[in-house]
């Protein structure tokens, strides 16, 4: 019996530890890791790009991440329609036939949101917008397949390629009142949802040898691309500049002098290609590298000489970047490796060249670091924090595989608010602050199972010693022995037995007090008996899993530049009406504050 108590303590004690240690994989999701495609597209790079498929049936198509935006961008087949560029389809990743997809939904053209980018002259002319199947990789990958997803068809050649969308605030097309939820936001509502609203990203090194592709995981993180730290950023007060960093300080090793005189406050944008700093640092640039600005093509064109001189001397630049312009900080070492990119024919013209991707700002609005600076950088947004981490990119061999690890929600803690309610807290515990809460709390109830146990035992046998004072020497059980109850004395025979057998005349005298009463087998008031106590059933508590509330999501800014109507591009469609986005907001999904960005209608 005590045997059975113990087991069952030491059994809430494994659930215990199963429940808390284990929540990452059984009750929390699984973070996903999208495939690069293994190709290297784009006009200003080349870009590590990664595989999504849309439609139906899919059309296999080749991306990069959008870190500020809610629906994901693909190239019409119209953009390559005048012939100008010989693949132009392939060069850009495949365009994406609407008209061979049974379950793409038309809505109408509408704005893009190009906020940060339209502060360096990337616009756009609005998007074609709609629901399609999306999946995550590509036929085989064994990724997820979300149905009715928001994207918009683009022309431009400002953005050569398509992107998949990594914010998870919900946008709207019409009102305020029917927000359509983003692809991250129907991650997380999946049957196995990611673990958190979150991603990381670095774009990889297409001039390492041998070259490196680019990492991308929803929901956690690959711990063999990066050199951990702990800096953490908040995000940026307007929420569309999430990804806001201090510059502290710029320096290379080519040179005693700074790149970067004063601190400046930058954006991290995975939309742009290049870094965008003041122009007086691009002169000191210009000085310590023997950099030429080209102004017909507005880039820093590199030839052949120069770029032979600056492989051989192999320089650093390193961005020394933190939350505030003062303070604690990451260094982002960038070799030149990473600073010479190739401007293709379609961005040129008629020649391609390698050049600098460096671009002189015309104020401080215009300080970006894009995905130049991700190449040696990483990334990891975290949405239910509000924070993101910024780290030295690393570059493991083909041999090391991925450990991709997850980036666990925070847990919810109520507190007593006001007219007796709840108020949410947020508290960031990181998974080994979870795994030391849990081992504690599993060494305290082993403490007490075990302490359990010895009481248990302790008073079943001063029970027995109280109850028995028998002489051992009755080995054959033979000597009839007064057992005293409260000066009622029985005398058995045959050895000690504590029931008389069905043969014999046991009897007892009862006290019947005028009227008679019936015998009874023991009074428990005046007949100390000796019982066997049986073991309490110990049920293991269900342990009530913390409700993981999920940060509500902001909406998208406010867009104020009209663009041209795509109408004098694209043929005129019928059923354009944004009215036919099916509604696909869970029942208890409500609109954000600030609200989700209204899109304007165009033409």
């Amino acid at each position: 019996m005590a045997a059975t108590v113990l087991w069952r303590i030491w059994g809430l004690f494994a659930l215990f530890t199963i429940v808390v240690l284990g929540a990452n994989v059984t009750d929390l999701g699984k973070p996903i890791s999208i495939p690069p495609s293994q190709y290297w597209d784009g006009k200003d790079g080349p870009w590590s790009t990664f595989r999504i498929e849309v439609g139906t049936p899919p059309q296999q198509l080749r991306v990069i991440p959008a870190s500020d935006q809610s629906s994901s961008w693909l190239i019409l087949p119209e953009a390559c329609g005048d012939g100008s560029e010989e693949n132009c389809s392939a060069n850009r990743g495949t365009a994406f036939l609407r008209n061979k997809s049974s379950t793409y939904k038309e809505s109408g053209q509408f704005e893009l949101n190009t906020f940060l980018e339209e502060r360096v002259g990337l616009t756009a002319e609005g998007g074609l917008y709609g629901n399609d199947t999306l999946s995550l990789g590509w036929t085989g990958d064994g990724m997820p397949t979300l149905k009715q997803q928001v994207i918009a068809g683009i022309l431009t050649t400002n953005f050569y390629l398509g992107s998949l969308a990594l914010n998870p605030r919900p946008m709207n097309l019409t009102d305020y009142n029917n927000p359509i939820p983003s692809l991250m936001q129907s991650l997380r509502n999946m049957s196995t949802p990611i673990p958190s609203t979150s991603w990381s990203y670095t774009a990889g090194s297409h001039n390492l040898a041998p070259k490196v592709f680019g990492s991308l995981v929803l929901g956690g993180y690959d711990s063999t691309r990066f050199k951990s730290n702990d800096v953490v950023f908040p995000f940026g007060a307007d929420i569309s500049l999430d990804f806001q960093v201090a510059i502290q300080s710029v320096t290379t090793n080519a040179t005693d002098k700074p790149l970067l005189g004063t601190g400046i406050i930058a954006y991290i944008d995975t939309l742009v290609a290049d870094i965008w700093l003041p122009a007086d640092a691009c002169q000191l640039f210009e000085q310590a590298f023997g950099l030429v600005w080209d102004n017909s093509t507005q880039l820093y064109l590199l030839n052949d000489t120069l770029h032979k001189s600056l492989l051989a001397k192999n320089p650093t630049v390193s961005f020394k970047v933190g939350p505030q312009v003062n303070g604690q900080s990451v260094t982002i070492d960038m070799p030149y490796w990473n600073f010479y990119q190739t401007a293709t024919t379609s961005y040129l013209g008629n020649s391609s060249s390698l050049y600098f991707p460096l671009k002189r700002a015309a104020n401080d609005s215009q300080y970006i670091l894009g995905r130049t600076f991700l190449q040696s950088a990483y990334l990891s947004a975290d949405y239910e924090r509000n924070t993101f981490n910024l780290s030295q990119a690393l570059y493991p061999t083909t041999a090391t595989s991925p450990n991709i690890v997850a980036i666990l929600p925070p847990l919810n803690e109520k507190s007593p608010g006001g007219n007796g309610g709840t108020s949410q807290s947020k508290s960031g515990l990181s998974t080994g602050a979870i795994a030391g809460i849990a081992v504690g709390g599993a060494a305290v109830l082993a403490i007490v199972a075990t302490a359990i146990f010895i009481l248990y035992r302790r008073k079943k046998r001063t029970e027995k010693d109280e109850t028995h004072e028998l002489d051992d020497t009755d080995a054959q059980n033979t000597m009839a022995h007064e057992v005293p109850g409260d000066g009622i004395k029985y005398e058995v025979g045959d050895g000690l037995r504590h029931e008389a057998t069905g043969d014999s005349q046991f009897k007892a005298e009862l006290y019947a007090a005028g009227e008679q009463q019936k015998p009874v087998e023991a009074d428990a008031a005046n007949l100390a008996a000796v019982y066997e106590m049986p073991a309490e059933d110990l049920k293991p508590h269900e342990m009530a899993a913390e409700e993981l509330k999920r940060h509500e999501m902001e909406g998208e800014g406010q867009l104020t530049k009209k663009p041209p109507a795509l109408s004098e591009v694209l043929p005129a469609r019928r059923g354009t009406d944004a009215s036919e986005i099916e509604e696909i907001v869970d029942d208890d999904m409500s609109p954000l504050t600030p609200p989700p960005e209204r899109h304007r209608r165009l033409g």
